[in-house]
């Protein structure tokens, strides 16, 4: 590349010098393809990267659920959660399974990626995660173990019966186990007059559990970003089939009932005269923008239970608080002919209800796992099956897991809602009486949540790919990684729900008036009142900072290349690093910092206000991508106008006659900014060379009029604006 001054002459064809730039923009060393560390697993393993076939071993396929939610898929492209850390809160894990809490590097000694978080509060001492037999069952062992046991290949043997050996979703992850202090029989919402001891929780050293787990100073300096719950039982005093008690019900039925005895201000006492209360404990930490994962109940009923449903009452915890509902691979689960999951099964226990757009689906029957029996009184590691949503819960925790280590750049609530929108739907759906009856679109990737499912089956077979939709703005900072996202990307779910909440408005505004509500709460209000009114105005405040279009922020270093077909109706902006177009893209696209290119099609005006216009992939940008998606082209098509501004730019990459990026817009082109060239093979002079193509010119490149000469790596190119187009000829 030649730079040299920018030199003007009174000549009548004037020579004009001006500073050429490389046209592929500078990136950081580290722009390639993130790559994760090696999967550690035993030796002999036949598992192999691209191959997910390969994965299915006899562990893998002692747990039916792995292959309902496509693992071998994350696994092929090389994620098994190594450097990622996950919090469990439960009742505690036996650290007797020490083949299944290594890494395989130990000998099994000891577990070592299996951490014990200690906590203390209320009248609970200090309590390890550990499992104790005093206090504790074997629940949180089996939970542990689907999210992380070792991939060992060991076909252990038990007393009972035949080998047993599995692995967890996110095998080479580490676990922060917190221990409830209880079994799973313990009551997580009001406690009855009759409970045991056993059946009460201690609010305060709960409270203190998530705090404990959320802080836990991690082996590998890492946060923990993601905390999953499975633990306790509805009371028999709650049902959540509705929101307010049925005529002639208790009025502690209804799923508003049971949010207020859990969503007591610490302070104030509850039904149970506590004045603590562990919810809250939990809230803090979603608050922080941690995810917390809580399973949505087992009882059958329209709706999970409260804590599960938390964002409902509480809309702004949305990105950071999911709950998991079941599906059943037993009934309605079919394959592809690769062997792999098409329809994932049926939705079974609690339904998603109102919690719909924070909920998903993950296999929740007769869920094999690490067990513990006690033995003559002696605890042993042992192996059972389990059903429930406890046993979905750290299927999703720990798919999300590997989303979060598949998208490094990604932050919490983005590696969330690209799980929910690749989401793979199941074998039935609601009727309006709310009844199960067979989805039409089974098998088919999730367009809108539904009160039956949600966001339906986990899939990592998608979520690997990228986003399926985006669910308003999406602001991303790629940190210097060059990534693909290869999934078609949408927003028809963010423009769903703006239907929804079109209805939901106007409900609202129908209570106020009937409610005497239209100028605030009157100060004689009942405390359901007020509770009443707060949730309507949390829900009316998030309906007002909803943005009902998808839209993309591509900042930092690296490319991001889009290969699919992306309708998302906002306007994208480029701010950093390179946006590269390869699949078709519906709407219009900013560059205000950084390059946009591509040899795709943009179907809206590009504007260039700081930053360049780069079209095309170069056979380097295709290798460096190694996705199959990804092919050099020259062409990047324009259905709108083209604007350079002046602080922006054009760059072309010229490799021979025939042989030049360029863009081919319907629209106008309107000119100005710098002309940059990279110029890469031999040239034969008078070759003319099409950068630019539109509906009209308007405009030059700055210090560039019609005939000017321009000089890039000893070549000379005569600049010509007419016949709609910009063409370079050469010199020579």
């Amino acid at each position: 590349m030649s730079t040299t001054k920018r030199v003007k002459t009174a000549r009548t064809v004037a020579l004009s010098l001006i500073v050429v730039v490389p046209c592929v923009v500078a990136q950081p060393a580290m722009a390639l393809p993130w790559k994760p560390p090696p999967i550690e697993s035993y030796e002999g393993d036949p598992g192999r990267l691209g191959d997910p076939a390969s994965w299915r071993t006899p562990e893998f396929n002692r747990d039916s659920g792995l292959v309902s939610i496509g693992a071998e898929f994350a696994y092929a492209a090389g994620y098994s959660g190594a450097g990622m850390n996950i919090g469990i809160v439960d009742s505690g894990f036996f650290a007797g399974h020490v083949r299944e809490h290594g890494s395989l590097d130990t000998d099994y000694a000891v577990g070592d990626r299996y951490f014990s978080v200690t906590a203390q509060g209320g009248e609970t001492g200090p309590t390890p995660g550990f499992y104790d037999p005093a206090f504790n069952d074997s629940h949180g062992t089996h939970v542990s173990g689907t999210v992380a046991a070792s991939r060992d290949g060991v076909g252990e043997t038990q007393p009972e019966g035949p080998a047993a050996n599995m692995h967890g979703v996110a095998f080479n992850s580490d676990t922060y186990n917190g221990n409830t202090h209880k079994t799973d029989g313990v009551f997580y919402g009001l406690v009855p007059p009759n409970a045991t001891a056993a059946q009460t929780p201690d609010n305060a050293y709960l409270a203190n559990v998530y705090r404990a787990v959320s802080r836990a100073k991690t082996a590998n300096g890492k946060p923990i970003r993601l905390i999953t719950t499975s633990w306790g039982s509805a009371p028999p005093t709650e049902n959540y089939n509705t929101l307010e008690p049925p005529p002639g019900a208790p009025a502690t039925f209804g799923l508003n009932a049971a949010w207020r005895y859990l969503s007591t201000p610490d302070g104030v006492a509850d039904a149970n005269g506590n004045t603590v209360h562990w919810l809250n404990g939990a809230m803090e930490v979603a608050e922080s923008g941690k995810i917390l994962q809580f399973t949505a109940g087992n009882a059958g009923v329209s709706n999970p239970t409260a804590r599960a449903a938390t964002t409902y009452f509480r809309p702004d915890l949305e990105g950071s608080w999911y709950t998991t509902s079941g599906v059943n691979p037993n009934i309605g689960r079919t394959f592809n002919a690769d062997g792999s999951v098409r329809v994932p099964g049926q939705q079974e226990f609690n339904r998603c209800g109102v919690a719909k757009w924070s909920c998903i689906t993950a296999p929740s029957r007769l869920i094999n796992s690490t067990w513990v029996e006690l033995v003559n009184g002696v605890p042993q590691a042992r192996y059972r099956a389990a059903s429930g949503t406890s046993m979905a819960g750290p299927h999703s925790a720990a798919a999300l897991l590997l989303i979060m280590q598949r998208f490094p750049y990604m932050n919490n609530e983005q590696a969330l809602y690209t799980m929910f929108t690749t989401g793979r739907q199941n074998a039935t759906i609601n009727d309006d009486a709310g009844n199960a009856v067979p989805n039409p679109t089974a098998g088919q990737i999730v367009q809108v949540p539904d009160a039956r499912n949600g966001w339906h089956t986990v899939s990592l077979r998608e979520a690997v790919k990228g986003p399926g939709q985006l669910l308003g703005r999406f602001d991303v900072d790629t940190r210097g990684i060059s990534d693909v996202w290869s999934n078609d990307i949408s927003d028809v779910a963010i423009r769903a729900r703006q239907q929804e909440d079109a209805a939901e408005e106007a409900a609202w505004e129908a209570t106020k008036v009937e409610r005497g509500w239209t100028n605030g709460l009157p100060a004689d209000a009942s405390e359901i009142d007020k509770f009443d009114f707060a949730v309507g105005t949390r829900r009316e405040q998030a309906r007002e900072a909803r943005v009902y279009e998808g839209s993309l922020v591509k900042r930092g270093g690296g490319t991001l290349f889009l290969t699919g077909n992306d309708t998302w109706q906002g306007t994208s902006t480029v701010r950093g690093g390179k946006l590269s177009v390869v699949g078709s893209h519906a709407s219009a696209i900013n560059v205000r910092g950084g390059a946009l290119g591509g040899g795709g099609t943009v179907a809206g005006d590009v504007n260039v206000t700081d930053g360049v216009l780069q079209p095309g992939v170069t056979s380097e940008e295709a290798r460096r991508a190694a996705n199959e998606h990804v092919v050099a082209g020259n062409v990047l098509n324009v259905g709108g106008d083209v604007r350079i501004g002046d602080d922006g730019g054009f760059a072309a990459t010229i490799s021979g006659d025939g042989n030049v990026t360029s863009v081919r817009a319907t629209g106008d082109l309107v000119l100005d900014g710098d002309l940059r060239l990279d110029v890469r093979g031999n040239l034969t002079r008078g070759a003319v060379l099409t950068i630019m193509s539109g509906g009209s010119v308007s405009g030059t490149f700055d210090g560039l009029d019609e005939g000017d000469v321009v000089r890039a790596d000893g070549h000379l190119f005569r600049v010509s604006y007419k016949n709609n187009s910009v063409t370079l000829t050469v010199v020579r």
